[in-house]
């Protein structure tokens, strides 16, 4: 068996955010190095009240400015930076259980996939002779509680300080059930209607699920453990045949 991997776009999407956030954090302090050596040049000036009156207040004001935008854009880029951050350690905490697995299934590792204007990506597919499926992973901590139909979740954080904070997530369920159906599409119109099996992968150690979720086919497995449990356990309702397996393997290492 083998492992196909994509490259992953959020990468590059990380390199040039840490990039971003130092140039916004060390931009406030050349503008105040600018800002006191245009003080020091007028307090040497022939006639400092007059420039003082209208250029170093104009100065002053401009740089204030710039340094409040820059804050904020620090901020906003450093949020992003942090999810994207989390998203790879939880790519690697898969690619971690799912090789222990690869004397029994192909790994298809970030794959995009497209049918007609649907079109999403899968941040892996595992493909043997007991089946195929798909895993979406997230990386969030803390409570995660919601059910099968809800649109979003709710993720509760406490800290050690006392805080707590309460935010929302799409629902995980929803997002790779999508998937399931734009990859069985691809599949149908080669020819092909197998069994696509699907798991949400909760990769955080500071993890606690409280999901009520009575579709049987809403499979989520939390830390390394519960996932590779579940794969070593999984029997396929509809195992594949050597025929169909070469066929998807032929049609996913297209995507990858």
């Amino acid at each position: 068996m083998k492992v196909y991997k994509n490259k992953n776009p959020n990468k590059l999407r990380i390199y040039a955010l840490f990039i971003l956030q130092v140039i916004f954090g060390v931009f406030p302090a050349v503008l105040f190095v600018i800002f006191a050596i245009d003080n020091m040049n007028l307090a040497g000036s022939k006639d400092p009240e007059l420039t003082a009156a209208t250029t170093n207040y104009l100065g002053a004001y401009i740089s204030a400015a710039a340094i409040v935008l820059c804050g904020i854009a620090y901020f906003i880029l450093g949020r992003r930076y942090n999810v994207l951050i989390s998203g790879i350690k939880g790519e690697k905490s898969l690619e971690k259980v799912a090789k222990h697995h690869r004397n029994e299934f192909d790994i298809f590792i970030n794959c995009p996939i497209q049918y007609k204007r649907s079109r999403s990506e899968i941040d892996m597919l595992l493909l043997g002779k007991n089946g195929l499926i798909i895993i979406e992973v997230k990386n969030h901590s803390g409570v995660i509680s919601g059910t099968d139909n809800d649109d979003k979740w709710v993720q509760y954080k406490h800290y050690k300080d006392g805080r707590s904070t309460e935010g929302e997530m799409k629902n995980p369920i929803k997002q790779i059930t999508r998937q399931r159906d734009i990859l069985k599409s691809i599949l149908r119109a080669q020819g092909i209607d197998v069994w696509v099996e699907c798991v949400v992968y909760f990769s955080n150690p500071l993890i606690r699920l409280k999901l009520s979720l009575k579709n049987k086919g809403s499979i989520v497995c939390a830390g390394e453990k519960e996932l590779n449990r579940f794969l070593t356990e999984y029997e396929c309702p509809r195992p594949l045949s050597k025929e169909d397996t070469d066929k998807i393997r032929e049609i996913l290492k297209t995507l990858v």
